[in-house]
């Protein structure tokens, strides 16, 4: 993967209508590196920048009951 990836990514989340879209491509902006392990899903939800703004809204996975 490559800066590329990292800019489509961007773009795509960007595109979307409202703004978790809006958020979601910020926080892959400033966070998720292609060359590490993890989706940026991963990556972002690992974030320890707890002065961001967007840290508290950042996308995290849902926590699945069975």
């Amino acid at each position: 993967m490559s800066d590329k990836h990292k800019q489509r990514l961007i773009h795509k989340h960007a595109g979307k209508p409202g703004k978790t879209g809006k958020i979601a491509a910020k926080c892959i902006e400033c966070v998720y590196d292609p060359m590490e392990a993890g989706t940026w899903r991963k990556q972002v939800e690992n974030c320890s920048a707890t002065g961001c703004p967007l840290y508290s809204i950042r996308p995290k996975s849902e926590a699945r009951s069975a």
